[in-house]
């Protein structure tokens, strides 16, 4: 018989056309010297068959780059373009950035092409935005000296589809959500503008800047839209340093709150948190809260009728909460104070008792608030560098400043535990607040939860205590010393919650059950049963 020999498969390498000069560039595989990809998904590694990963990694890639390029030199947006471009979203989900930065770029600078080609199908567009959105997502991989996309084609296809005069005719139909991917698109691409973009966007709208014309609504939304406010402190003369002055100047003027007022307050947060202390808010900060209270709705003295406009025209609570903490820090802290003159004012329509349409304004307000606090000290101390420009020294929150925040917010939290609408929002205020300073936040928890315990003829108190106490259990174990005496409140609570395994009430006890495990997977567990019989604690 002959003996056939299997004879082994050379590897070839793959060579695709993907350079818009024309030259042939090989793949560089993760085995080859160089190669740093963008961003893996870490859990990769732990799947039984890692070691594979890499070359089917690379294989498909240079299949998505080869044919994905050769649609689009052939102008086969259907099915070819279309086809490859839903693999390499299927590659980033099963594989995340695993491309070097050049492969990185050259894809957002070919979908942000494709996206904006004149009388594209509006669901090919939505599917093309979609995928370059989740290539901009992670902005801290790609600076702007890395990109630059220009804003004007993007502008132009904003106006045409949003702003279409065949539309409401039913001469074309778009998708429902274009209007929301179309936003989320500008929002991730406007980071990467050129500096001379403001300038153009300010000529493009200023004519338009009249508070006597429905024009403005229209001019202002673009502003806020569009205009880029992360950039460097050697361009801030060519971008927000252009307009902040005069549109802070019609935000000061204007008192009776037009529909447009919430879109400029829109940019005025993302700017004061994109630009820590390169931005003097101190003349303003009175007015600034005066209006955030005013916007609220709460009634105050014997009127309780609300203007119509008052309540449609009101500022949006997560654009609040990441103004108020922009404003927090610095020399004098004085946002601080007019934070807990805020407070203090509003602290009794948090009470069980007062209940109206502003409770659920009040209970966002005072969840969102310590988690974008949280954010901030995250950012400040412990995220890791990048080309974004960091917080300067001087204005960085210090333990003294989350020391006041928490004590301004403590009260309200403690008032909102036992809600008629629940004990969720301020369960989860009082987790961020124990994050910031354990040692203000858990002693008066824990004395109205060791008060519940004792007493049977208030289940909805115990109820409200537990599911706070469950927010708060990490920082009470923690083996940091900031609060060191809370590990020995675990074994207390532990067997004060047993009375709270009741069959009749099922709320109850199903918080109860979560309180336990809780505590039982954060806490390690020993059998110590055995410990007198041991003559030693080598034996233990």
């Amino acid at each position: 018989m002959a003996n056939f020999k299997k004879k082994k498969k050379k590897r070839e390498r793959v060579i695709f056309p993907w350079t818009p000069g024309g030259e042939k560039r090989p793949l560089r595989p993760r085995w080859c010297s160089g190669f740093i990809p963008q961003k893996e998904i870490v859990y990769n590694g732990m799947l039984p068959y890692c070691d594979r990963l890499d070359r089917e990694a690379a294989e498909l890639l240079a299949e998505i780059k080869a044919n994905l390029s050769r649609a689009v030199l052939l102008r086969e947006l259907w099915p070819g373009v279309a086809f490859w471009s839903r693999k390499l979203f299927s590659f980033l989900k099963f594989y995340g950035r695993r491309f070097s930065k050049e492969d990185h770029i050259l894809f957002i600078n070919l979908l942000y092409e494709l996206v904006t080609l004149p009388n594209l199908e509006p669901h090919m567009m939505c599917s093309y935005a979609r995928l370059l959105i989740q290539l901009l997502k992670k902005k801290e991989l790609l600076s702007r000296d890395d990109l630059q996309l220009p804003w004007r084609p993007l502008y132009e296809l904003y106006e045409r589809l949003i702003y279409s005069k065949t539309e409401h005719l039913g001469l074309v139909w778009f998708p429902n959500s274009v209007d929301h991917i179309l936003k989320a698109l500008i929002k991730s691409c406007r980071l990467y503008f050129p500096a001379s973009s403001t300038k153009e966007m300010l000529d493009e709208w200023r004519p338009l800047l009249c508070v006597f014309d429905v024009v403005m609504q229209k001019a202002i939304s673009n502003m806020e839209l569009f205009l880029p406010t992360i950039m460097p402190p050697q361009e801030h003369s060519q971008g927000f340093q252009l307009w902040f002055d005069e549109l802070m100047n019609l935000w000061m003027s204007v008192q009776n709150q037009p529909s447009w007022e919430g879109h400029l307050v829109n940019l005025f947060a993302r700017l004061a948190n994109d630009n820590i202390g390169y931005v003097d808010w101190t003349p303003y900060i009175p007015t600034i809260f005066t209006r955030i209270l005013r916007s609220l709705n709460l009634p105050v003295g014997v009127s309780q009728m609300v203007a119509p406009r008052y309540l449609i025209n009101s500022y949006d609570i997560g654009y609040l909460v990441l103004w108020i903490t922009a404003l927090l820090g610095g020399p004098g802290n004085p946002a601080q104070k007019e934070l807990t003159c805020l407070f203090n004012s509003i602290a009794s329509f948090f009470h069980p008792s007062n209940h109206g349409r502003w409770q659920s304004r009040l209970m966002r307000l005072l969840q969102r608030l310590p988690a974008s606090v949280v954010r901030r000290v995250h950012r400040e101390r412990y995220a890791g560098s990048s080309w974004i420009t960091p917080v300067p020294e001087c204005q960085k929150l210090t333990d003294a400043d989350l020391q006041e925040f928490t004590r301004s917010l403590t009260g309200a939290a403690l008032l909102a535990m036992f809600s008629k609408t629940g004990s969720t929002d301020a369960a989860y205020a009082l987790q961020n607040l124990a994050l910031l300073t354990p040692q203000l936040v858990i002693p008066p928890v824990l004395e109205k939860t060791y008060a519940a315990m004792e007493t049977l003829t208030e289940p909805h108190t115990l109820t409200a205590t537990l599911s706070c106490m469950i927010g708060m259990a990490r920082s009470l174990v923690s083996p940091d010393n900031r609060y060191p005496e809370g590990r020995a409140h675990v074994l207390p609570l532990l067997m004060g919650s047993l009375p709270g395994v009741d069959p009749n009430d099922f709320s109850k006890c199903m918080i109860t059950f979560q309180f336990i495990t809780t505590f039982t997977t954060l806490v390690p567990l020993v059998d110590c049963s055995s410990a007198p019989l041991r003559t030693s604690w080598a034996e233990l």
